[in-house]
């Protein structure tokens, strides 16, 4: 009819169905636990709680059988009895306990009757979530986000559930053996002094950067990220102080090597600065796509989460950690070890690297050294503990100005903690404007002169051959 609006429906039927269970594979294991009690430990790890077991009887057995193991004692029928109160022994007699053994014919097979009893708990509660899902989704009577961490979360504890499939000693050893051959377990920074201390980052570990404000923390970062897309890896942003925007103009002012980011941010370019930024633009375009994936709106470690499960990386660099918001604490501190741990468990199931950025406190504008130290780290012991690496970024001259021992152009790396390798200060050239980390400088400062190629040594040398040192032409 005119006027009025078709509207899809949906009809659920309704109907009695019972719940995904199995009495008999419920009743198997128990019966095979109580002829054989050493097998308890091998089913506890698929029953983490008693409402695995959909039957009341069977839920009063596997309690029993708990306390008996827990104060050392025979797992049998008379045990059992001796500990039911009156209640329970009007659902578990004596004739069911012996019945239980009486239908077992062998013991062998018992993890597949827990992978059954454990699947129709899962199954269960898959159903009791998605139901849940779906009122709210359809009442709307929760925010979106809200609804996506509810998701996220009976996901991640229906998968903590599920029995480690753990590895055996041989498949340890062999994994080992070719990770040596491949040096498949590590990432390499890309910068020669850095990698000497170790060899790099490995998987599975966390790498911490960190530094007061405006010391080259970002622009560091930045250097890095094109480090690890020359080498073919993918790269996740996570940008909570800058937005993607910003940290785009930085990359484009890095891999350009002509443009100015002063200039880039302020729009003040000339038609050669505009053909250059043109021609960086399809450089970044066909050299990242695919390889770096950025993200300015993760406000919590959920939300890091899901952009990780997304999109796969080698890497995340968040930047920067004290902005990640996590509900339910009172003190940052406690905050930050949550935050520090979760990222730690991320890279061992995701196999990636996390870079986190971190600020210091501000103490150490109280001290005297101004070169930062592990004790300056924000709320450090959690950050101190869990990293592999730690990375001070300290830019004298920010503090010195024109007094600074190691001038305008030169920065620090403190490497105050490296796992598997030694601490030391390195020196790196510096140019803020073009957004640039370099090796081109010695230990002792002055710059190293970097020839490209042979023709370049040759000329080189026959310049200072022709020099005149007695006229100083």
């Amino acid at each position: 009819m005119p006027g009025i609006i078709n509207k899809k429906i949906l009809k659920v039927e309704q109907q009695i169905v019972a719940q995904p269970h199995s009495r008999e594979a419920e009743e198997a294991i128990l019966g095979c636990v109580l002829i054989k009690s050493e097998l308890f430990g091998e089913v506890k790890e698929f029953i983490p709680k008693r409402e695995v077991f959909y039957y009341d009887t069977s839920q009063i057995v596997w309690d029993k059988m708990k306390s008996l193991a827990k104060n050392h004692k025979e797992i049998d029928p008379i045990s059992i009895l001796a500990i039911l109160d009156k209640e329970e022994k009007a659902k578990v007699t004596g004739y069911y306990l012996t019945g239980l053994c009486a239908n077992i014919a062998t013991t062998a097979t018992i993890q597949t009757y827990c992978n059954i009893v454990l699947e129709k708990y899962l199954q269960r509660e898959l159903i009791a979530a998605t139901y849940k899902i779906q009122k709210s989704a359809f009442e709307n009577n929760e925010e979106f986000d809200s609804l996506l961490k509810f998701i996220k979360k009976t996901t991640d504890e229906l998968t903590s559930l599920t029995p480690s499939k753990d590895p055996t000693l041989d498949q340890i050893v062999n994994q080992t053996i070719e990770s040596i051959e491949t040096s498949g377990n590590y990432v390499k920074f890309g910068f020669r002094k850095l990698d000497n201390l170790a060899g790099g980052m490995t998987k599975g570990e966390i790498t911490v950067i960190a530094g007061r404000p405006s010391h080259g923390k970002t622009t560091f970062a930045v250097n890095l990220v094109k480090k690890f897309i020359d080498q073919g890896l993918r790269v996740l942003c996570i940008n909570r102080e800058m937005t993607n925007i910003e940290m785009m103009k930085k990359l484009i002012v890095l891999e350009s090597g002509k443009l100015s980011y002063s200039d880039v941010r302020m729009n003040n370019m000339n038609d050669q600065s505009y053909e250059e930024l043109v021609s960086v633009n399809e450089k970044i375009v066909d050299k990242y796509t695919n390889r770096l994936f950025m993200c300015d709106t993760a406000r919590d470690l959920a939300a890091s989460t899901a952009q990780i499960m997304k999109h796969s990386p080698d890497v995340v660099i968040d930047d920067y950690i004290q902005l990640i918001k996590m509900d339910g604490y009172d003190q940052r501190r406690f905050e930050l070890e949550t935050v520090m741990n979760e990222y730690k468990w991320l890279a061992k199931t995701y196999k990636i690297v996390p870079v986190l950025i971190s600020q210091l406190n501000r103490d150490i504008e109280k001290r005297i050294d101004p070169v930062p130290k592990m004790s300056d780290l924000a709320e450090s012991g959690s950050i101190e503990q869990v990293a592999e690496n730690v990375l001070f970024v300290y830019y004298d001259y920010k503090v010195n100005y024109e007094e600074s021992e190691t001038g305008k152009d030169q920065i620090q790396i403190v490497a105050a903690k490296v796992r598997y390798g030694e601490n030391r200060k390195l020196l790196f050239g510096f140019n803020g404007d073009r957004v640039l980390f370099h090796e081109n400088v010695s230990s002792n400062g002055h710059p190293i002169v970097v020839a490209e190629n042979d023709e370049e040594i040759k000329d080189m040398l026959t310049r200072v051959k022709q020099m005149d040192f007695t006229t100083g032409k």
